[in-house]
């Protein structure tokens, strides 16, 4: 079957350029060769009528088609005209053909970096905040330590995830040592590490809504089940996820301020929780978001530090008390899941 002169109208050919009709010719149809828009053993158009929608003289087709005969991209046959070789040149392969993808314009923009400026992981930075940091930033570059210049510990530098556990054990009472402490990039590659060592595809999963998107996202990723279960003025509804789910794998919350209601986790809910994840061999992933922040009230302690089944794997992100380029998360693994977690963060 000929080639459809429709497709080869779309050969790009620029006459503003300097580049002479002749190699445009030539080189728009050896692309459309090798990427299996014009495929082997198609009949190319006549010279006479491409020179015609092309808008070009006829002579210029035919020494592109002479060319491309020389170099074995077509063939010509006697009263039947040119085709392209079944046998390309040595060492050319015509990819599969990809479907086209048409991606729609952004709407306008209020913002110079092509967003909306209604994020909601931004915080106010002082003169202050800034100058500590820069302060001990440059200390530290004054003296540095050769081993912070390679790969590391799989799990984080020893002195980090020393002080990550002093201060967790002081501001949050959770119960860990440092050998149970794992330095991530962030928030989402914090989810993905514990996902991938607890979870097996097709496990239910209870989560919170509504939720922070990227970790439904990121258990669709793990391809887990995901159980929606109901957040009220108490926090999670533990009995709607029983009801729903009794033998669910997992549970995400975020007990110290729901995202996004702010929704702080009641202790009778809490210990609900810890019972149900005891009873059911489950386990119970513990998002401490916005924990630094109160408002109003004492801070309730951890589940992690109220857990005595040793159920509930817990990560702190940094981002708030911080910055966001500054956005490490920290998982308190138990003993048994550290290494695994440590070898999938290395």
């Amino acid at each position: 079957m000929p080639a459809d002169l429709s497709d080869l109208m779309l050969l790009p050919i620029d006459r503003t350029g300097g580049e002479p009709l002749l190699r445009q010719v030539y080189g728009a149809l050896r692309r459309a060769i090798l990427s299996g828009a014009l495929p082997p053993g198609g009949k190319l158009p006549p010279t006479r009528a491409l020179a015609e929608r092309l808008g070009v003289a006829r002579n210029t087709v035919v020494v592109a088609y002479e060319q491309l005969l020389a170099e074995g991209f077509i063939e010509g046959r006697v009263g039947a005209g040119s085709f392209v070789s079944r046998d390309l040149p040595d060492g050319l392969e015509i990819p599969p053909p990809e479907p086209s993808r048409r991606v729609p314009s952004p709407p306008p923009s209020a913002s110079p970096f092509g967003t909306l400026p209604f994020s909601t992981g931004r915080c106010a930075l002082d003169e202050r905040s800034l100058r500590i940091w820069r302060s001990l930033t440059l200390r530290h570059l004054q003296r540095p330590d050769p081993e912070m210049l390679g790969y590391g510990e799989p799990g984080g530098p020893a002195a980090l995830r020393e002080a990550i556990a002093r201060y967790l054990q002081s501001a949050r009472a959770v119960r860990c040592e440092p050998e149970q402490v794992v330095i991530t990039a962030g928030a989402q590659q914090a989810i993905d590490l514990v996902l991938r060592v607890l979870l097996r595809p097709g496990d239910p999963v209870w989560l919170e809504d509504p939720c922070y998107p990227a970790v439904r996202a990121a258990l669709e990723a793990a391809r887990a089940r995901v159980v929606p279960v109901p957040v009220d003025g108490q926090g999670m509804a533990v009995a709607a996820g029983v009801a729903a789910a009794p033998d669910a794998r997992l549970a995400y919350v975020t007990p110290s301020s729901h995202y996004p209601l702010g929704v702080v986790l009641s202790m009778a809910r809490r210990m609900e929780l810890l019972a149900w994840a005891r009873t059911a061999g489950a386990w119970v992933l513990e998002d401490d978001y916005d924990s630094e922040f109160r408002y109003a009230g004492r801070p309730l302690a951890s589940l992690q530090g109220i857990d005595g089944g040793g159920r509930v794997t817990m990560w702190a992100p940094s981002a708030r008390s911080c910055f966001p380029a500054c956005g490490s998360a920290t998982p308190s693994c138990r003993p048994s899941c550290w290494t695994p977690c440590s070898r999938c963060a290395a």
